[in-house]
C-alpha cells in the first residue's frame, strides 16, 4: 500500500554488502524532505493490521481443528479474545515490524500442521510446506519452528506406519518429509522472486543468497548484548528473568490467568486432543520461548509474541475441559459450567476493558502497580518512537533540549524548535528539555546519568519525559538512582 502514495525510494546497495541502518535513514531524510512521512507511515500500518486481525481469526480455526466444531468454536473466540484483549497488541499490532507477521506465519503453520496430522493428504503437505515458507522468510527464529515441524511429520509419519509397513513405512516417512522441506524452500523463493525476478541466478546450498546474507547479518546484530532494564533493574546482555517479568508488567492480568489456568487445562485434554496440542502448538511455543529466554538482547516483549498467541490457543482447552468436568460430576457442583463460563466472560471483559482503555497510548501502557511505565521498563516495551508527531507539536511553542529515541534519520532537525543536547548537559542546559525514555533507562543511559535524580514535569504520548529547569542542574551529588521518579507535584523539575 505504500506505493499507493508514491514514496521517494533512494538508490540502494547489493544485498551482500548492505547496510539496513543506514538505508533506512536515508529513507527516512527523504520522505522529510518531499513531505510524506505521516502518509508513508499510515500506508505502512494497513497491512500489519489487517495482520493482527487475522491471527485472531488463524486462532479460531486453529482451535476448532483441536477440540472439534462443537465446543472448538468457543474455544477459538476464547483464544482470538486473549489475542486481541491485550494493549500490548494493539500497541505493536499496527506498527510495520517483523513480529506480527512472524506471529501470523507460525500459527498458520501450527494449523496447517494440525491439518496434516488429521488428514495425512498431499495437498494439507503442500499447505503445511508453503506455511513452513512463511514462519522461514519471516524471521531468522522461524528456523526453528520449521526444523521442528519436519521433525513432527517424519516421527509422526513414521510411527503411524512402521508396525504395518516396516522399513517402507519409515521410506514413506522420510519422502514426505523431505517434500515438505522442498516445497518450503520453493516458497521461499517465490518470496524472493515476486521482489526481485533477478535474484534466480544468486543461489548457494540450494537458497536464494539475500536471504543468506540476511540470516547471516541477524546472527552477527541479534547476538551483539544490548543495554537492558526491567522493573528498576538496569544491565547489560540478556537475562532470563526479564521475560516473565516483562510479562506480568506489560499484560492484563485477567488474560495471564486465564493463559495459566488454560495452559494447566490442557493436561485433561483427551489423549488425541493433548497429542495434537502438544507436537502442533505446545512444541514450537515452547521452543521459541526458550530461545527468547537465552538472546542477549532483552529489547521488548515483542519477541515473545508468537509464545502468546500459540498459548492462546492451548488456553482455549479450558472450554472442552471443563464442559466434560461438569458433565462427569453433575452431582458435585451442578452449577459448576455456567459459573465458569460465567467467570471466562468477566477476565476476558476485564482484558478487553485494559485494552480499550489503554487507547492511545497502548503501547506505553502498563499494568498496576507497574505505573507510571517509564519506571518500570524500555524500549519498545513502551518506546518505538511513537511520539513524534505529539513532540514536534509541543516543541514548535516551546524550544526545548531535545534527545528523540525514534526512527533513524529522525534527528533534532527534523523537529521544530528542538535544539541538541550540549556536550555536557547537566552544566549548561536550563529552561525545557524532551527526553525519550528509552534514552534514560537504556540506549543512552550513561549519558544521561545526570537527569535520573529529576522528577519529570509531563509525559508526552507515555514515552517523552519533559523537564523544566530554573538553572542547570549539575552534577549528581549523591548515587544516582537507577529509575526516574514519578511526575513533580509543580511545573519545574526537582532532584529527589
Amino acid at each position: 500500500p505504500i506505493l499507493l502514495v508514491h514514496p521517494l525510494v533512494p538508490p540502494n546497495g547489493r544485498w551482500a554488502g548492505n547496510d539496513e541502518h543506514a538505508y533506512a535513514a536515508s529513507f527516512i531524510d527523504a520522505q522529510l524532505a518531499a513531505g510524506k512521512v505521516r502518509s508513508v507511515t499510515f500506508t505502512a500500518r494497513l497491512v500489519p493490521l489487517a495482520e493482527t486481525v487475522g491471527v485472531a481469526f488463524v486462532l479460531f480455526a486453529l482451535a476448532v481443528e483441536l477440540f472439534g466444531p462443537e465446543l472448538g468454536a468457543l474455544a477459538g473466540l476464547l483464544a482470538g479474545a486473549l489475542w486481541l484483549t491485550s494493549p500490548f497488541v494493539l500497541g505493536i499490532g499496527h506498527l510495520d515490524g517483523v513480529d506480527i507477521p512472524f506471529t501470523l506465519a507460525t500459527v498458520l503453520s501450527s494449523w496447517a500442521l494440525v491439518r496434516w496430522l488429521r488428514r495425512r493428504t498431499v495437498r494439507a503437505l503442500v499447505w503445511l510446506g508453503l506455511a513452513f515458507a512463511a514462519v522461514a522468510g519471516s524471521q531468522i527464529s522461524g528456523l526453528l519452528v520449521v526444523a521442528l515441524g519436519l521433525a513432527v511429520v517424519l516421527v509422526a509419519d513414521g510411527r503411524a506406519r512402521w508396525p504395518a509397513e516396516g522399513g517402507s513405512g519409515l521410506a514413506r516417512a522420510l519422502a514426505r518429509t523431505v517434500l515438505t522441506g522442498l516445497i518450503c524452500v520453493a516458497g521461499l523463493w517465490l518470496s524472493y522472486l515476486v521482489v526481485d525476478p533477478g535474484v534466480i541466478g544468486h543461489a548457494k546450498l540450494g537458497l536464494p543468497y539475500p536471504f543468506l546474507d540476511g540470516a547471516s547479518y541477524l546472527r552477527t546484530q541479534d547476538t551483539l548484548g544490548a543495554a537492558g532494564y526491567v522493573a528498576g533493574v538496569a544491565y547489560q546482555g540478556g537475562r532470563w528473568w526479564f521475560w516473565p517479568v516483562s510479562l506480568v508488567i506489560k499484560w492484563p492480568l485477567a488474560s495471564l490467568l486465564l493463559l495459566v489456568v488454560g495452559l494447566a487445562a490442557c493436561c485433561w485434554l483427551p489423549r488425541p486432543a493433548r497429542r495434537l496440542a502438544i507436537w502442533a502448538v505446545a512444541l514450537p511455543a515452547a521452543a521459541l520461548a526458550a530461545f527468547d529466554l537465552v538472546m542477549p538482547r532483552d529489547v521488548g516483549l515483542r519477541y515473545l509474541l508468537p509464545t502468546l498467541a500459540l498459548a492462546a490457543v492451548l488456553a482455549g482447552a479450558l472450554i472442552p475441559v471443563g464442559r466434560r468436568w461438569a458433565r462427569e460430576r453433575p452431582n458435585a457442583w451442578p452449577h459448576a459450567w455456567p459459573v465458569g463460563r460465567a467467570a471466562i466472560v468477566v477476565l476476558v471483559a476485564l482484558a478487553a476493558t485494559a485494552t480499550v482503555t489503554s487507547f492511545p497510548q497502548s503501547l506505553s501502557w502498563t499494568t498496576v502497580p507497574f505505573r507510571p511505565g517509564y519506571t518500570a521498563v524500555t524500549d519498545s516495551n513502551i518506546d518505538w518512537g511513537q511520539g513524534l508527531y505529539t513532540l514536534s507539536a509541543w516543541s514548535r511553542t516551546h524550544h526545548p533540549y531535545v534527545l528523540y529515541f525514534g526512527p533513524r534519520g529522525v534527528g533534532t532537525a527534523a523537529i521544530p524548535g528542538a535544539r541538541s543536547l550540549p556536550a555536557d548537559p547537566a552544566e549548561h542546559v536550563t529552561g525545557w528539555v524532551a527526553v525519550s525514555v528509552t534514552a534514560v533507562n537504556s540506549s543512552n543511559r550513561d549519558q544521561l546519568f545526570w537527569l535520573r535524580p529529576w522528577c519529570p514535569v509531563q509525559v508526552l504520548d507515555g514515552s517523552i519525559l519533559i523537564y523544566r529547569f530554573r538553572e542547570s542542574p549539575g552534577l549528581p551529588a549523591a548515587a544516582v538512582p537507577s529509575s526516574v521518579p514519578p511526575l513533580c507535584p509543580g511545573t519545574w523539575s526537582t532532584a529527589g
